[in-house]
């Protein structure tokens, strides 16, 4: 790897990082690209490729996901109980489906990125659905209950995607519990280190069939995702700063431009590839 590559890493760290803290996404939605790029540009093949995008962008995710989750305890905004209510799922769930991935050959790049496409096209379709009515905060009394099953449906999707788990939750709270994009983003960034931490164990555990890069633990190459990770450092903290003073129009316009642009650039690695 050269410095252009690495340097390539850390202008999207910088990006993804400063994304996951505005919109409470995780980050993954820009380290799923560069990195499904960047992992095939190196050689990795078809069948092993799936799982190393996944690994490495949970390891980018968590960092992104555990300094804005600082950064909103220092603002104010942090939300412990509904968060660890929603992590009581998301938790196993996206354990059972990262060992069902990692310990077979079922899940390879080409479902991948049809289903990260699916998954994209579908959240920008409710963004825009919503946006045609006027939010109206909930009537009625949101059950602790309704937490853990918005988890348990993120940690699948979050899985299966690399997305984090953001992508889905963010438009669950907004759209079906009524939260404000504020208070959703905030309790989706709390979450995703705490479901991040059991699946980068995982990952790190299995043996992979590939090996290109000397120095990695399972599926985790920390030559890859660290300098996510430095660009990510100085961005994160801007994205919570600038997402607590934005309004909630602002960034779910945000949200749908950069899930449109990934739709696009995913579905033209697919064509040209």
């Amino acid at each position: 790897m050269d410095y252009s590559f690495i340097l390539t890493l850390f202008f999207f760290g910088i990006l993804g990082g400063f994304i996951s803290g505005l919109l409470g996404v995780g980050g993954g939605i820009i380290f799923v690209p560069i990195l499904s790029t960047s992992l095939a540009s190196l050689g990795y093949g078809d069948e092993e490729l799936a799982k190393y995008i996944l690994a490495n962008s949970f390891a980018a995710t968590f960092f992104a996901g555990a300094i804005s989750t600082f950064k909103q305890y220092k603002l104010n905004s942090f939300y412990p109980r509904e968060i660890l209510l929603t992590a009581s799922l998301a938790i196993p769930a996206s354990l059972l489906i990262s060992h069902l991935i990692a310990a077979g050959t079922w899940y390879n790049k080409a479902k991948f990125s049809y289903f990260f496409i699916f998954l994209l096209a579908f959240m920008l379709y409710r963004m825009i659905a919503s946006s045609k009515s006027v939010f109206k905060p909930n009537s009625r009394e949101i059950k602790p209950w309704h937490y853990p099953i918005t988890g348990a449906l993120s940690g699948l999707i979050s899985g299966l995607s690399g997305l984090g788990g953001g992508v889905i939750m963010v438009p669950l709270f907004t759209q079906y519990l009524k939260l404000d994009i504020k208070k959703a983003a905030s309790i989706s960034i709390g979450v995703i280190p705490t479901m991040m931490i059991p699946m980068l164990i995982l990952y790190g555990t299995y043996t992979p069939t590939q090996e290109i890069i000397e120095w990695h633990w399972g599926y985790l190459l920390p030559s890859i995702f660290l300098p996510l990770v430095a660009g990510l450092l100085f961005a994160a903290p801007l994205g919570v700063s600038v997402g607590q003073k934005a309004s909630s129009k602002y960034l779910k316009i945000i949200f749908a431009v950069l899930v449109f642009i990934v739709i696009i650039k995913t579905i033209a690695s697919i064509i040209f590839t």
